[in-house]
């Protein structure tokens, strides 16, 4: 069962994130995630720093929990920010897939940097459509022997540039979609996801 739902998280993945494959299939991939920005654009955003909704994760197997936090930053109008991402509840885990949506409008993407979890990569993130305002992760630790962090240890950067005007904010939340919620630890369990959203104040 545990290889039957990292196979579909992967294969999940790659029809996210390839970019290089037949055009009709990124053509198709590209309106499925213009639909979702436009439907995201007209549903109000759960409020930063609070924990999300999670009704696009799979149901949990276990009471515990997997707390994602995106951090605060504040920055001139025009200079690059980096939020922090950070977990609390990394016990023993093998494969992890979220999104992370903002509104393309107010905030230009600029890259994932300082990754720190064991196996993560660029090639772990789905960032073809960026230009829509859709990030997604989908991570398997390659070993499968689990991997296990302090509270509160920093997973990686995403970075943007603020389009809007000084003193404005702007929120990073995380989302369920296009990649649903998933925490699966190495007993083959499914973990709660909770993520906490996160702002950038421009100066």
């Amino acid at each position: 069962m545990m290889f039957l739902r990292l196979l579909l998280l992967g294969l999940t993945a790659g029809l996210l994130f390839d970019c290089s494959g037949d055009q009709d299939l990124r053509d198709r991939a590209k309106a499925e995630a213009e639909q979702l920005a436009q439907q995201t654009a007209s549903t109000p955003a759960a409020p930063a720093n609070e924990p999300t909704a999670t009704p696009g994760t799979t149901p949990a197997t276990t009471g515990e929990t997997l707390t994602l936090v995106l951090g605060n930053a504040e920055v001139g109008a025009g200079e690059e920010a980096c939020l922090p991402i950070t977990a609390t509840g990394f016990n023993d885990l093998i494969g992890l897939q979220f999104s992370i949506r903002w509104d393309r409008d107010e905030l230009k993407y600029t890259a994932i940097r300082n990754m720190e979890l064991p196996d993560l990569g660029q090639q772990n993130f789905g960032d073809t459509h960026n230009e829509l305002g859709v990030v997604a992760l989908s991570w398997i630790h390659q070993t499968l022997q689990g991997v296990s962090l302090p509270a509160d240890s920093h997973l990686f950067d995403i970075c943007f540039v603020p389009q809007t005007a000084s003193g404005s904010k702007v929120e990073v939340r995380f989302e369920p979609k296009p990649v649903v919620y998933e925490v699966i630890n190495v007993r083959e369990e499914l973990l709660q996801f909770s993520g906490v959203n996160g702002q950038i104040n421009v100066k």
